[in-house]
């Protein structure tokens, strides 16, 4: 399927009925085509976003499942056999938005436990090595360190997760492709990819059964890199699209490519997949070999 594109949204197996998740970043790119991709097997949301000023975003994605599985309906009555979707803002570069996810988990998942954490937001600050601020340095560490290790001890320590659930981090394969500007960004990828292999020893004895796993995300179309000067996504391009071996000469990566490497880590069906670093790239980076 080298010419893959993704299709118009639709219902899948309901292999995720009755289980919910915790999605960061859920309203936007890799985030957002997790969200949608757990949904619509029938999984229910919490999904984050960084700010007050977001939410209608999540109202769109919430609405969006909501009609497929109601398309008839009113929106006043929705099918009781829909998943929840309940969004929360929390900002990651600031520690206490963790009593926000644990609020909602508590107010809007009333005695249901945790099957599913998908850690996709990160703080991606890229100074030149000799120009970081403190506050590029600080945010990274507290975004993509500090937050999920507060986050994850708080799960555990409240028991907020169920047996045999799925803990998902995003990573990067800057971790081992590194370009000037990424150092900070990679160190706390790379301390993130650690943590999966920790969190895959310790969680289940706590909760039998669990899996941690890390993704390791190539070049891929999302809002964030469109965000960046067209110059530098060009340079981008023609840097990485030839490593990409699935399709000669390579293509981007699509959201929707990288949800559907976490949706099978997330299913029943990754029950022996554990403590891994998996590649969702095309085979533009090995893990642990040559590219």
């Amino acid at each position: 399927m080298a010419d893959y594109h993704p299709s118009a949204l639709k219902l899948q197996e309901q292999d995720l009925k009755d289980r919910v998740a915790v999605v960061t970043g859920a309203t936007k790119g890799i985030g957002r085509a997790i969200a949608l991709d757990l949904s619509t097997r029938g999984c229910s949301i919490l999904g984050t976003y960084s700010s007050p000023q977001s939410a209608s975003n999540f109202d769109v994605l919430s609405h969006t499942i909501s009609s497929l599985y109601s398309p008839d309906a009113s929106p006043h009555a929705p099918n009781p056999s829909a998943p929840k979707l309940q969004g929360v803002a929390a900002d990651i570069t600031s520690l206490p938005s963790v009593d926000s996810i644990l609020t909602a988990l508590t107010q809007h998942f009333k005695g249901r436990k945790l099957n599913i954490l998908v850690l996709n937001a990160a703080h991606n600050a890229r100074p030149r090595l000799g120009t970081a601020s403190e506050a590029d340095i600080t945010s990274s560490l507290i975004a993509n360190l500090h937050w999920p290790i507060l986050l994850v001890e708080n799960l555990v320590h409240r028991q907020l997760f169920a047996p045999n659930a799925r803990v998902v981090l995003i990573s990067s394969d800057r971790v081992r492709d590194p370009s000037p500007g990424s150092s900070i960004f990679n160190a706390t990828k790379a301390g993130l990819e650690s943590l999966a292999r920790s969190w895959a020893l310790e969680l289940p004895l706590s909760f039998p059964g669990t899996t941690v796993n890390a993704v390791s995300v190539g070049l891929t179309d999302t809002p964030g890199l469109r965000a960046f000067p067209k110059p530098a996504v060009e340079k981008l391009k023609e840097e990485r699209l030839k490593k990409v071996k699935v399709i000669e000469g390579g293509r981007m990566g699509f959201a929707e490519d990288v949800a559907d490497v976490v949706g099978w880590l997330v299913s029943d069906k990754a029950r022996w997949q554990t403590g891994s670093v998996v590649a969702a790239n095309g085979g533009a980076e090995y893990v642990g070999g040559s590219s």
